[in-house]
């Protein structure tokens, strides 16, 4: 469910761009020769989806580069969480949906027809916005994706679970309480599971619809730090509306608006590296959003 800026900019704030932390910054120009030469992960070409006769969205072309954090930003109802679940195919669960462009997973169209969409969503994990933890114990909410693709052995499992748990920066905290139902962890706790989970079959990319707008600022730190250290190993695609975690933690940023309130159809405005969207725009109407002026 969308909702409206998790933290609403100041006035003070708002006449001037959002600005990075030294040692985070990089010259846009090096920024730019990186995703030049970075592998594109994900190519989206020309992406129309439609609800019915509601286009939700309207001709989207990104380029999405391997090992990378993009985030998509942007006011609601624009389109963002529609454009990252098509990444997957779970608009496909939506009735009446059909799309038009393709979109490609290493070359691979998503979208053309007898492809294994249970396999697309193995490669492509999905983290959604509040902890969706299983009813189960922590063990078993890591071991479900392996036990549907038919791994039984323990020995094979237990490795599986704490490989996940130790990636999603979970295994000294419940290593002891494996067994223990992952209900009963902390919010921030249950959305990390909620990772390892993911994690757990190996997926190639991630998808996370605002991960930490459910969670208190410690357990979001603990995410964006977590974020940054899945990066080296998954390419990594965050919607959030949260300009400040944006500019924190992403690589490239995707401004999204609608094209008209008549219409109310999800276009792409202006993307580029994190760095350049929030200092040195080159549009204005994305400058206006970044710097809190609308949205």
């Amino acid at each position: 469910m969308l909702t409206d800026l998790d933290n609403p900019m100041t006035d003070e704030n708002k006449k001037q761009p959002l600005m990075m932390p030294l040692a985070m910054a990089q010259s846009v120009t090096e920024a730019t020769e990186s995703t030049t030469q970075s592998q594109n992960k994900i190519e989206i070409k020309d992406f129309t989806l439609y609800y019915g006769k509601f286009k939700a969205l309207g001709n989207i072309n990104l380029s999405i580069p391997t090992n990378k954090i993009t985030a998509i930003i942007g006011p609601s109802g624009c389109g963002k969480s529609t454009l990252l679940r098509s990444l997957n195919r779970m608009n496909d669960l939506v009735p009446n949906v059909r799309t038009e462009g393709q979109i490609l997973l290493d070359d691979e169209d998503l979208y053309v027809s007898g492809v294994d969409v249970v396999d697309i969503r193995r490669r492509v994990g999905m983290v959604f916005q509040r902890p969706n933890p299983f009813p189960k114990s922590i063990y078993d909410n890591v071991t479900y994706g392996p036990h549907l693709y038919g791994i039984r052995r323990k020995y094979e499992l237990d490795e599986m679970v704490e490989n996940a748990l130790r990636q999603a920066a979970l295994w000294d905290e419940v290593k002891d309480k494996l067994h223990q139902s992952g209900m009963a962890l902390s919010g921030g706790q249950q959305q990390r599971l909620c990772i390892a989970r993911a994690l757990a079959v190996e997926p190639e990319v991630i998808l996370m619809d605002e991960p930490a707008s459910a969670l208190d600022p410690v357990a979001t730190l603990k995410i964006e730090e977590l974020m940054q250290s899945l990066k080296e190993t998954y390419t990594i695609i965050i919607v959030t509306h949260n300009m400040q975690q944006a500019a924190r933690v992403s690589d490239l940023t995707a401004f999204m608006m609608i094209d008209n309130p008549q219409n109310r159809t999800g276009k792409l405005v202006e993307y580029g590296p994190t760095i350049q969207i929030f200092t040195n725009p080159k549009l204005q109407q994305t400058e206006d959003y970044v710097t809190g002026r609308f949205g």
